[in-house]
């Protein structure tokens, strides 16, 4: 945790240059403090995953019963191995095959039933890196670090579903959850205080992907401008994947998703996916341009 190293640091320093008049252990601090910024920019760090995890039943304990809870894994665990931890301490559990919130036959059971699945953080970002080429080392800490917020994507089909395009009729059923203090705190998880359910039409997901796929290209070619020795196969990997999909159709299918299942609050609002397209391959082509001849 570099940056709470250095926001610590700098609470230090002021009491050393003000306060006690230590220049020596200033300098000392000074130093300490320019290596956790290389830190940031050139260690790798894994990013944990978070799991949400319901206790159902009247088995479970009155703090732990009928209520969910945002958990962060340890560094490279997956969600297999965080399940078997987590059963080892109620070994009488059964565990649940659904992510769906369960009924109220299960709440009321006398046993125990344990729900687990993995969520997404929602990143935010300080105020002060809003619209700013903030470098993606930087922005890495966010995404899994001074999260509050989990989200929970679940497909479903409204309709007959396509054989040739199963994107034209795929809504998100998305859950946000919200947590009662930001991670990482003083515990390895938070009681869930907030949920709220939302659906995403086949256009709006369209968009959300290709914005996500954007991201990633964006972030991969700035990459490679702040260390040219890094490998350029993944970023050759993940252009190859959407030049040329070798499964599903690809992006294609995308524009044939149809307008009208748009909600009618966002219609006229949202632009058409093969206008977003176009913008966006403009801007990732100057990065192109940037990296290759800078």
């Amino acid at each position: 945790m570099w940056e709470k190293a250095i926001k610590l640091s700098k609470e230090l320093a002021e009491t050393y240059e003000s306060k006690v008049f230590d220049y020596e252990g200033l300098g000392n601090l000074l130093k300490k403090r320019a290596s956790f910024y290389e830190n940031i920019i050139k260690a790798m760090r894994p990013q944990p995953e978070y799991f949400a995890v319901g206790y159902y039943g009247q088995g479970f304990p009155s703090f732990l019963r009928n209520k969910i809870f945002i958990y962060r894994g340890k560094e490279y665990e997956r969600r297999e191995d965080f399940s078997l931890r987590l059963l080892t301490q109620f070994p009488n559990a059964e565990k649940m095959t659904s992510t769906t919130p369960p009924g109220e036959d299960i709440k009321s059971s006398p046993k125990q039933y344990m729900q687990c699945f993995t969520v997404k953080p929602v990143m935010s970002l300080p105020p002060s890196y809003k619209d700013k080429p903030v470098p993606e080392q930087i922005l890495n800490y966010y995404r899994a670090n001074e999260v509050q917020q989990f989200r929970y994507s679940r497909p479903f089909w409204k309709g007959e579903k396509d054989p040739d395009n199963e994107f034209a009729t795929m809504w998100i059923e998305r859950t946000t959850y919200t947590t009662a203090y930001t991670f990482p705190g003083i515990l390895k998880w938070f009681e869930v205080k907030q949920i709220s359910t939302e659906e995403i039409s086949p256009l709006e997901n369209a968009i959300e992907t290709m914005e996500l796929t954007n991201e990633k290209i964006s972030n991969c070619v700035q990459q490679h401008a702040w260390d040219r020795a890094l490998s350029v196969h993944p970023l050759s990997m993940l252009l190859s994947g959407i030049v040329d999909p070798a499964v599903m159709g690809g992006y294609s299918n995308y524009e044939k998703v149809n307008p009208v299942c748009l909600h009618a609050s966002l219609r006229g609002t949202v632009p058409p996916v093969n206008s977003l397209l176009t913008a966006r391959l403009r801007d990732f082509s100057l990065c192109l341009l940037h990296f290759f001849y800078k």
